[in-house]
């Protein structure tokens, strides 16, 4: 039976609930995690404010668990908030973050199929993603993400440049047999293959 509850102890036990999403999650019940997360939300948002560590962490928690159940539209404006979050911090690690929040907004354009806000989005991200030498292979990604959308809105001649470049900067980095140049690779070819 609910103990009475006092003013501090109103509310859901968002630990309990976190705990459930875990067990959810390792069971591969992705949607019902999803649906106890966006339901805790808001409450421990009123009890712990907007911007604190654990209504963060459940946010994150929720935009990366919608990403996983293919419930992209919904993902999209969690991605958001988190990137404005922490884009108002300082430091590297905050802007890190940050970007890395925006990129998977940009994935979720993608999904979308939101060609041109996707493009948008990708193309301004790829010059800070550059700037980071530990992750090599994420500009990659995304300048791939940037041939596939520029297919995707009939620009062929654009899209074989952008992947040109892509392929030997891919093949430097992976090595010829990586499977990442392969499926670049792939996509040249059958490129090729249409417009010959």
């Amino acid at each position: 039976p609910p103990s009475p509850s006092s003013p501090f102890s109103s509310g859901p036990d968002v630990a309990a609930a976190v705990d459930e999403v875990k067990s959810l999650l390792d069971q591969g019940r992705i949607t019902r995690a999803v649906d106890i997360l966006g339901g805790i939300l808001p409450a421990a948002a009123a009890r712990h404010g907007q911007n604190s560590p654990v209504v963060r962490t459940l946010r994150k928690q929720y935009a990366a668990t919608l990403m996983d159940d293919g419930q992209y539209r919904r993902a999209l404006p969690e991605l958001r908030l988190l990137a404005e979050e922490f884009g108002k911090e300082t430091g590297p690690a905050a802007t890190r973050q940050a970007l890395q929040f925006h990129y998977e907004a940009a994935q979720c354009l993608e999904q979308l199929g939101e060609v041109t806000q996707a493009l948008d989005e990708y193309r301004a991200l790829l010059p800070y993603f550059e700037r980071y030498p530990d992750d090599p292979a994420r500009p990659l990604e995304i300048r791939r993400s940037i041939g596939h959308l520029l297919l995707a809105q009939g620009d062929r001649a654009a899209a074989q440049e952008s992947l040109s470049r892509l392929l030997y900067d891919a093949e430097r980095l992976h090595g010829p047999h990586h499977a990442f140049p392969a499926e670049v690779r792939r996509m040249l070819h059958w490129l090729g293959q249409v417009q010959g």
